[in-house]
This record gives structure tokens, C-alpha cells and sequence, in this order.
């Protein structure tokens, strides 16, 4: 687990003004009102290497609001690390039928190899949930060699979750242009 100091932690980024122009809803906190929406896009999160994760999630809400994206997106902390991302994804999913998922988590090398075996079996998991859904899921799931990697790619350095969120915007407007 990634374990971060006042340095790396201001290196991460931090939730804007949460004023958007889309209603977002964090499956946390309301989690007897979720039927009751149509969800353009559903975000699940691994709890492990929180910090990292978060910092992601955080770059894509920012850039959704930056394009002044409307809808209705759905953020969600799943148990576990990477590895349970994509079976609960698939329940989600089936339960909720999204336009678009993204699915956020961190894998740091080790030592074994643990990191080659997780990777893989997570990345095609993700795929075949993918197709199972019939539904876009995009992998926002980290493979780094350490935790600077974690820091840079999840942070302002890289801004992953901005990059995220610019192809969930373009994946959104082809579904919304073709009706698919």
C-alpha cells in the first residue's frame, strides 16, 4: 500500500469547487435513491491505495466540469484492491446499466510476480465485463513500477483522470451521436 508524506500528498489532486454543471451522486452516501437514476457514467474506485485512486477520480471530476459536462455520473468506493474491480463492476453494471464505466485502481510492483499475474488477469477481466455488459468500460487502473509512478501518473504531473475523462467525453458523444 502506497503510504504518502505532506510532499507527495501535495502532488495529488484535490475535488474543485464541487458547483457543476452535471449531478453527481456518490453511491456512499445515497445508496437507497440509486434506482431512481439514469446513469451517463459510473466510477468505482478501489479502496486500496486510496490517496492514489482518489487523486484520479478527482482529475476526472475536475475535467468533466471543465467541458461543462451534463449528466449524470455515479462515484463509487469498492472493498478490496484491484483484483475484486471487476466482478463488483459487473453487478453494478447489470444493476444500473450505464451509457459508460470507468474503473480506478493501483497496482504497484513488488518484489514477486504477483504485479505481472494481477495486471493481466485484472486487464482482461475488465474486458470481458466489458463485453459480458455490452457497456464501455474504461481501465483507469495504474500499473506502476513504484509509488513515485502512482504519485506522477494520479497527480498533477500526469493528470490521468483528466485524460479519462476527455475519452469519456468522446466516448459519450459517439454514443450519443450514433444512438448506441
Amino acid at each position: 500500500m502506497i503510504v504518502l508524506n505532506k510532499q507527495n500528498q501535495k502532488d495529488l489532486i484535490e475535488l474543485n469547487d464541487v458547483n457543476q454543471s452535471f449531478e453527481l451522486i456518490d453511491f456512499n452516501i445515497t445508496k437507497n435513491e440509486l434506482s431512481k437514476h439514469d446513469y451517463d457514467i459510473l466510477i468505482l474506485y478501489s479502496d486500496y491505495n486510496i490517496t492514489i485512486n482518489q487523486s484520479l477520480l478527482y482529475g476526472y471530476l475536475n475535467c468533466l466540469k471543465n467541458n461543462r459536462f451534463e449528466g449524470t455520473v455515479g462515484t463509487l468506493k469498492v472493498p478490496g484492491g484491484a483484483f475484486e474491480l471487476p466482478l463488483l463492476t459487473s453487478k453494478i453494471i447489470r444493476k444500473y446499466s450505464p451509457k459508460l464505466c470507468l474503473v480506478v485502481g493501483c497496482i504497484v510492483k513488488g518484489e514477486t510476480l504477483h504485479y505481472e499475474f494481477l495486471s493481466s488477469t485484472v486487464t482482461n477481466a475488465i474486458r470481458n465485463v466489458s463485453f459480458e455488459n455490452d457497456t464501455p468500460i474504461l481501465n483507469g487502473i495504474l500499473t506502476v513500477e513504484n509509488e513515485q509512478q502512482a504519485i506522477d501518473r494520479a497527480g498533477k504531473k500526469m493528470d490521468k483522470g483528466s485524460e479519462f475523462a476527455n475519452a469519456s467525453l468522446e466516448i459519450m458523444n459517439f454514443i450519443n451521436k450514433f444512438d448506441v
